[in-house]
């Protein structure tokens, strides 16, 4: 986790609470490489394997052999053609995200998606202010780990965002109004709806810290240097009763 916070005297107790959540999370360490969390050598699930565990797998295999049908060609190309399309925008995700971290005003973008990050850096209003980007968090008891893009701290109530940057093509894609597994039966199965419960499993990690979490906001990235910010409802009520 890195601090963007300055350490200058109007910002100290700013920064005191930036070493408290630095302190409550220390013991957890994450292999990039794998993207394995661990606390001492007991692995963790993390927040993105957990909410695969609602939502009925993609049958690729069985799916690929109807498209393929339909276009007369063989099911392996259209395997293939999924799996480009999928490291493309992982790659993507990858730089953007790598861009958004690193962040300091004056930064000049190099692509649509980047000038997007800008523009939301531009409209968030003087009383909000970065507190950590890229803060990995976990809990012992529930065994379970992930890492928040951007955590905001409200000058004025004392308390704090959890924001992630999303790059998808389409947010709220769905097919034929599937819905998500229980408990979250009554959600589409849809980018969207799996965001608002990974940012509710992020908020239930980081107020082990003590500290109160006001808003969940989904940062929807643009090719055309736009972005769309969306208010995500809070589960965690819901996320207890199956952890």
């Amino acid at each position: 986790m890195e601090s963007i916070v300055s350490t200058t005297k109007p910002l100290q107790d700013l920064n005191n609470k930036i070493q408290h959540v630095v302190s409550f999370f220390s013991d957890l360490q994450f292999d990039a490489e794998q993207h394995i969390y661990k606390h001492k050598e007991r692995q963790l699930r993390s927040v993105s394997s957990v909410i695969k565990s609602f939502v009925v797998p993609f049958d690729a295999d069985r799916i690929a052999g109807y498209v393929a049908k339909s276009r007369g060609c063989d099911k392996e190309d259209v395997l293939q053609e999924w799996e480009d399309k999928k490291n493309a925008a992982c790659d993507k995700g990858n730089r953007v995200h790598e861009f958004g971290e690193n962040y300091k005003k004056g930064d000049s973008p190099t692509d649509g998606h980047e000038a997007a990050v800008v523009a939301f850096w531009d409209s968030v209003p003087p009383h909000i202010v970065p507190f950590t980007m890229e803060l990995k968090m976990f809990s012992k008891k529930l065994g379970v780990a992930g890492t928040a893009d951007i955590i905001l701290y409200n000058t004025l109530t004392g308390k704090f965002t959890i924001a992630d940057y999303k790059t998808n093509i389409d947010l709220f894609k769905n097919y034929r109004g599937k819905k998500m597994l229980m408990p979250f039966n009554d959600m589409l199965d849809s980018p969207y709806s799996k965001y608002e419960v990974q940012l509710s499993f992020y908020q239930l990690l980081f107020e082990q810290c003590g500290f109160e979490v006001e808003d969940r906001i989904v940062i929807w990235l643009k090719p055309d240097g736009s972005f769309e910010k969306y208010r995500t409802s809070n589960l965690i009520d819901t996320i207890k009763t199956i952890v």
